[in-house]
């Protein structure tokens, strides 16, 4: 059963956690996990929408894959990898599942459908423009622009989807682009 007053305590509190990434690179008043979620589920309902899926659901999944971070708070990597994988996920989803999105994540994260998938494309994207942005302003992100360039570009060939590649080819380049050249890197 939704518990609204739970719901409404997980996005107010997810608008004051900010995203871990961005703190040890010393941003700045950095991107929050709602702002985070906000522009990855825009990307997602927009991408599932050019490529003929359901946005609604990619919109839903994208929402709650950061979910459980209302509890959790947003931990680095090293946490997570310390804790262990299966672990971290049994965690995320119990915490999800109690705010009645149990299956919906459990699709999230073993990329159950297209739409998941898009989800997991869009995530990373979203992170790679932030980092790309955060680094344009002299911030120390270039070794997470470099990480999620390879994460986005992996995701993208499962996809295989020429259109796909073709719209998001001009953000990978840019965002390609070595701060200290006009050259862009090559895209492989």
């Amino acid at each position: 059963m939704l518990n609204l007053w739970r719901l409404l305590k997980l996005v107010d509190s997810l608008a004051g956690i900010p995203r871990i990434g961005w703190v040890n690179a010393g941003v700045r008043g950095p991107e929050t996990v709602a702002e985070h979620t906000l522009l990855a589920s825009y990307i997602a309902a927009s991408l599932a929408k050019l490529m003929g899926l359901d946005a609604g659901k990619a919109s839903l999944l994208a929402l709650i894959h950061d979910a459980a971070e209302s509890v959790t708070g947003n931990v680095s990597r090293i946490v997570r990898d310390k804790m262990g994988l299966n672990q971290w996920r049994l965690l995320e989803a119990n915490i999800v599942g109690e705010l009645g999105f149990g299956d919906e994540f459990n699709e999230y994260v073993n990329l159950k459908s297209p739409e998941a998938i898009v989800v997991a494309i869009s995530d990373k994207l979203a992170t790679l423009i932030r980092a790309c942005q955060y680094r344009e302003l002299n911030y120390g992100t270039s070794d997470l622009v470099r990480n999620y360039l390879s994460e986005v570009k992996e995701l993208l060939n499962r996809v295989n989807n020429k259109e796909l590649n073709e719209l998001l080819n001009d953000v990978l380049i840019k965002c390609s682009e070595n701060k200290d050249s006009s050259k862009p890197q090559a895209l492989s």
